[in-house]
């Protein structure tokens, strides 16, 4: 349980909240850690910050670069991490006081490959909203696929992995903003084991204005990542891919509706929904009566 805990912490103008953030890993039980820090363009006093907690710990390092987007932010944390583990953490989220203690101690295990917990969720003053996110005890991709419920909740301030599983190239891909992280997890649940620590160990924290609220880059994304998923046979029938297809457009069309105050979108991808799988349409008559 000694090794040496690798984290990529991306930032983008999160002056507000990334004290909070570092602070919680500082804090940590399990101390073997070193958090890489990597400012991503900010405009903000973030850096000014970063560099504080970096003068006053050794186990803190940052890189300062131009703007490319979170996804190679993290792909350039991952090329410096030293530990045989390695987590992720945004800027805006924070960890409870045992998260890696938990965590690694169900990671030691030889058969476990990556780990994830339960979330909780905090409103944009860390103040809490009395909601927690369970995940599935098991990674399983099938599950994730589906989409019909929280396998893993926000991977990226949540899962620990073992070196190895970034041994073949896994990185987040650039073309992805909102859907990068369930890009990477499809292709981590794919070729590895995951287990679930059943606390909620970690806290989301809900902001308005956060990237997952622009639906047009959501559906963009997630379309995308699931088209690729097909092209790699990652569904294992013709019918649970157009299952899954379903649930996706389903998802989309509630968040047009609701979100978006786009029904006619929202009608759009409700019927796309029981196209691609006609069982879809007692779903659908269920949240409408």
């Amino acid at each position: 349980m000694n090794g040496l805990v690798s984290i990529v912490m991306p930032c983008y103008n999160a002056e507000k909240y990334i004290s909070e953030t570092v602070s919680s890993v500082i804090n940590q039980t399990y101390g073997n850690w070193e958090l890489i820090i990597v400012n991503d363009g900010s405009t903000d006093n973030s850096l000014n910050t970063i560099k504080e907690f970096a003068a006053n710990d050794s186990r803190i390092s940052f890189i300062d670069k131009k703007n490319t987007g979170v996804s190679d932010t993290r792909n350039c944390g991952i090329e410096l991490c030293k530990g045989e583990h390695i987590a992720f953490l945004d800027a805006d989220d924070t960890w409870e006081l045992t998260n890696l203690e938990d965590k690694i101690a169900l990671l030691s295990q030889k058969e476990v490959d990556f780990v994830y917990s339960d979330m909780h969720l905090v409103d944009e003053n860390s103040k809490s909203l009395n909601n927690i996110t369970p995940g599935t005890d098991t990674g399983d991709l099938n599950q994730y696929l589906l989409w019909e419920t929280t396998v893993i909740p926000a991977p990226c301030s949540n899962i620990i992995i073992k070196r190895k599983c970034l041994a073949n190239g896994l990185r987040f891909d650039p073309a992805f903003s909102t859907a990068a992280d369930q890009d990477f997890c499809f292709t981590l649940c794919k070729n590895y084991v995951g287990k679930r620590v059943p606390k909620a160990l970690w806290n989301y924290r809900q902001i308005g204005n956060s990237m997952s609220r622009n639906i047009a880059v959501m559906e963009r994304d997630h379309i995308a990542v699931y088209k690729r998923a097909a092209q790699k046979g990652y569904f294992y029938s013709f019918w649970f891919k157009q299952q899954c297809f379903s649930n996706l457009y389903l998802i989309l069309a509630g968040s047009w509706w609701k979100n978006g105050n786009n029904k006619l979108r929202g009608m759009y991808f409700i019927l796309l929904s029981i196209i691609n799988y006609p069982p879809q349409v007692f779903n659908v008559l269920k949240k409408i009566f």
